[in-house]
């Protein structure tokens, strides 16, 4: 019984021995020899107790546990001085591991001692280049604004000066070429916002200029109208000359008065300074104001004309110098504007002018509507009036005005 318990024994220490060995190649077919072995085991130990043999069981199995122990040790034996060498490398394997690992970790230290020593010189050096481009930025920026400051005073000391051109140029200047770069800045800000104050001081001080100009041009319009009369009586006295050579008496025109006389005509044309008025009026340009001092100039030309017709007169024997003034005032005032229309037909149209020329004939015939009794109650005085209003009309009908409404009003007034 004894032999046979061990001979099954061994059995199943083979079969355990091939599952050990040959489980892990064979796969699932190891899987297979483990459950074999474990159905020879229950019957095994069924028999055991049946029979009543647990003690001899335990034998068996004691003296196969000292069989394996014996192999083991031979085993160990066998490979004990490899193992030790083995497990000394590994000791000092584990020794030079740990000295390794102290110096990385100094190491790791120093370079993070060293890595916080650099980043704070990093971090000073781009502090210190942000300084230095803040202050170069600074330093750009002062020198733009302080040349704009200087354009400014240029421009303040130009208006002053009446250096008009000079001063449509800086703000152009201040306005296209340096407000774009300083516009971020508060002083841009505050000098965007004073543009429009500027402007508006340079437009002030032309127009100024100007208005001082037409005021000026009162005495001068006066002795324009004077010069222009004197020289129209001193044709008309060659007209006369004329028509005494002439047989037959036949009518002849003022026009073709006038182009006769053109051989004899040697004055010097009349010229009169219009520089204050195209400076006023290339400021406005420039300024995008054009149309609001046309029709400023319109009005103040048109006011200056009513002062002229509000002049007063008196048509008494010796007494006409008053109205005859006044024709020279209108005389000069209407050649003044045939230069403007002819020098710029784009700033003053003929409309404008044929206006004032008909509120003009309209003034004059309320005037003398006014004063009819007087000029036709004394012959002389309707004599003096009627020569002084055909040399006007000679006058006005040379410097190219319509004097059609003028002469019916003569004819109203003297008849034939």
């Amino acid at each position: 019984m004894a032999d046979s318990i061990q001979q099954q024994l061994q059995q199943l220490v083979l079969l355990s021995d091939s599952v050990g060995t040959g489980g892990a190649v064979a796969g699932s077919g190891g899987v297979s020899t483990v459950e074999e072995a474990m159905e020879q085991l229950g019957p095994l130990i069924h028999s055991v107790y049946r029979a009543n043999k647990q003690k001899l069981f335990r034998q068996q199995v004691d003296l196969f546990a000292q069989r394996k122990d014996a192999e083991i040790m031979k085993l160990c034996g066998n490979y004990h001085q490899e193992f030790v060498q083995s497990v000394a490398q590994l000791l000092k394997v584990r020794q030079n591991t740990s000295e390794l690992q102290e110096k990385v970790v100094g190491l790791n230290a120093e370079l993070q001692q060293s890595g916080k020593s650099l980043y704070e010189k990093k971090a000073e050096l781009l502090g210190l280049r942000r300084e230095q481009r803040n202050i170069q930025l600074a330093v750009d920026a002062v020198k733009d604004c302080q040349e704009v400051v200087r354009m400014v005073a240029g421009f303040d000391e130009q208006v002053e000066t009446k250096q008009y051109y000079s001063a449509i140029k800086t703000l152009g200047g201040l306005k296209d070429v340096y407000l774009p770069q300083i516009r971020k800045y508060a002083f841009g800000k505050v000098l965007e916002s004073s543009i429009p104050h500027m402007e508006t001081k340079l437009q002030g001080a032309a127009l100024r200029d100007m208005k001082d100009w037409l005021y000026g041009l009162k005495k001068t319009t006066r002795d324009i109208g004077r010069h222009l009369d004197t020289r129209m009586k001193k044709k008309q006295g060659l007209w006369a000359e004329r028509d005494a050579t002439i047989k037959e008496r036949h009518f002849v025109s003022s026009a073709v008065q006038f182009v006769l006389d053109e051989e004899f005509d040697h004055d010097d044309p009349i010229t009169v300074e219009m520089m204050p008025l195209y400076q006023c009026l290339h400021i406005n340009e420039k300024l995008g104001r054009r149309a609001e001092f046309r029709r400023s100039f319109t009005e103040d030309r048109s006011d200056q004309l009513s002062l002229i017709l509000a002049s007063p007169v008196h048509f008494a024997p010796g007494q006409l110098a008053s109205f005859e003034a006044v024709l020279f005032d209108i005389i000069g005032f209407f050649v003044v504007e045939h230069n403007i229309l002819a020098s710029a037909p784009d700033f003053r149209s003929k409309s404008d002018v044929d206006t004032l020329w008909d509120m003009c004939i309209a003034k004059l015939s309320d005037i003398l509507a006014r004063g009819i009794q007087a000029i036709r109650g004394d012959p002389e005085v309707s004599h003096s009036l009627q020569g002084v209003l055909t040399t006007f009309t000679y006058v006005m009908e040379e410097n190219a005005y319509d004097v059609r409404k003028l002469r019916d009003l003569m004819m109203a007034i003297f008849g034939a």
